[in-house]
């Protein structure tokens, strides 16, 4: 004859949180998360949507998540490198919400999209006397996807020594 006991699952449910708010420190640690990728990375991990929530607002208790300050970063050190468009994707995709995206960029973007397009023209060589159609297309199209805009690219293509 075997006994089987029954566990708790108000005790189970507890060992749980606290197992989810150790793996958020954990993951926390190692990297700055949104806390969209945060949720992700602990659901994946198999903890349940109530555990899930009670770490994350243990951890944005202490301020160790915070999206504002994630996106502001994030806008800071890539500027000199990304269009605004593109930052601005980039951070939807991460899940920071449009509202603080705006507020990051306000407060944070300070590039220069002009010089930054120049800067990829030169990089690449791009001569507009020799340059035919199909190469100004090709690197129109380069620049569209980076997220520059179409009137800045071309002033760029003329301008270009």
């Amino acid at each position: 004859m075997s006994y089987q006991i029954d566990s708790d699952p108000i005790q189970d449910m507890e060992q749980e949180i606290k197992q989810a708010k150790k793996k958020a420190m954990y993951l926390l640690e190692k990297q700055d998360r949104t806390e969209s990728q945060l949720r992700t990375k602990l659901l994946d991990k198999g903890f349940s949507q109530e555990a899930c929530d009670e770490a994350i607002a243990y951890v944005k208790s202490f301020h160790y998540v915070d999206d504002e300050r994630y996106a502001c970063n994030y806008v800071r050190y890539r500027a000199h490198s990304k269009s605004r468009q593109q930052l601005k994707l980039d951070l939807l995709k991460k899940g920071v919400s449009r509202e603080i995206i705006a507020s990051a960029l306000e407060e944070e973007y300070e590039g220069d999209e002009r010089a930054m397009i120049c800067e990829i023209l030169v990089k690449k060589k791009f001569d507009p006397e020799t340059a035919d159609y199909k190469e100004k297309n090709r690197i129109t199209a380069f620049l569209l996807r980076r997220g520059f805009a179409l009137e800045d690219i071309r002033s760029c293509m003329r301008d270009v020594e």
